[in-house]
């Protein structure tokens, strides 16, 4: 059986998702991003509620997730393989009676990783089309300095030498500016894209309770990051860059060396870094760099109808 239920009626059957991305006040937050709000909480279950799903409508396709990295199931265990297969069954039958097509981004298997490797399975037995992304994250249980490269620890140094500091910046609106503008500088010199308008960033940090950092040189901004608590023991970044002009400074890899410390020592475990490639097609040079930093390469897919 799949039902839809109101967007409060969803939070009471899955009060703790397994992460920020799947929660219905994310979901609320992003719905003026669907065609006409069109947000869709379904349900599906027998004589039990066996997983949920939050859909957004853009054009003729259902997004799951519709304005975040990744969505997938909602659940509140650990289901079956055989009940995991009849739940995505039964919300493709739904999609196609809508007359829709369907896109789903699950999380990497890092995330919920039970639920996501039979998902996988289950939607490629489908028939649907993947894309595979590949997406990084750092290990906080181990010494930054332990896992990074010759050429890092040599470009770490150069950028102690410097003079440049790093700081969490308390999330304020004048410091949230100051990050985004090195984030939107970043971005445009590099022809990508910032999909989050100031506004918007503003909003959702105070929604997730998002962490910023700054890294000045000579009373300048060199670099900032954004980052989300995602899920129990994890952050993950949404947004990072430094300055044109200052790459010399290698303030990216003070700025990761910092971040990883400090989460290290709020007792998390996972800092997600986030993809390093687009439809698939990697961006050579990211992925060199996250490598450098001992980041660990995972799949994280995208199915479409």
């Amino acid at each position: 059986m799949i039902q839809s239920v109101s967007a409060q009626e969803f939070e009471r059957m899955f009060p703790k998702p397994s992460h920020v991305f799947n929660s219905v006040a994310f979901s609320e937050h992003n719905r003026h991003k669907c065609d006409d709000g069109d947000v869709r909480y379904l349900f599906v279950g027998d004589t039990k509620v066996r997983a949920g799903i939050i859909l957004g409508r853009r054009g003729d396709t259902l997004h799951c997730p519709f304005s975040a990295p990744f969505g997938g199931l909602v659940t509140n265990h650990e289901q079956r393989f055989e009940i995991v297969d009849a739940v995505w069954h039964e919300i493709l039958d739904y999609v196609a009676s809508e007359s829709l097509k369907l896109r789903v981004t699950l999380p990497p298997a890092i995330y919920d990783s039970g639920m996501t490797v039979k998902s996988i399975n289950s939607l490629q037995r489908s028939g649907l089309t993947p894309t595979l992304d590949v997406s990084y994250h750092l290990d906080l249980g181990r010494d930054f300095r332990d896992g990074i490269t010759k050429s890092c620890k040599r470009l770490l140094v150069q950028s102690m030498s410097t003079g440049a500091v790093v700081y969490k910046v308390e999330p304020t609106v004048t410091n949230i500016e100051r990050v985004y503008r090195l984030v939107e500088a970043n971005h445009f010199s590099k022809n990508r894209p910032v999909w989050m308008s100031l506004d918007d960033v503003v909003e959702t940090s105070r929604l997730v309770g998002a962490d910023f950092f700054l890294v000045e040189h000579d009373g300048n901004d060199i670099a900032g990051a954004m980052m989300y608590p995602v899920a129990d023991g994890a952050i993950e970044l949404i947004y990072w860059g430094d300055m044109p002009g200052y790459a010399h400074l290698r303030s990216m890899n003070l700025l990761s060396c910092y971040m990883h410390d400090y989460y290290h020592l709020q007792g998390l475990s996972l800092l997600d870094l986030g993809p390093a490639t687009e439809d698939g097609v990697p961006n050579y040079g990211l992925c060199v760099f996250k490598e450098s930093l001992g980041a660990v390469p995972t799949l994280k897919y995208t199915f479409r109808t």
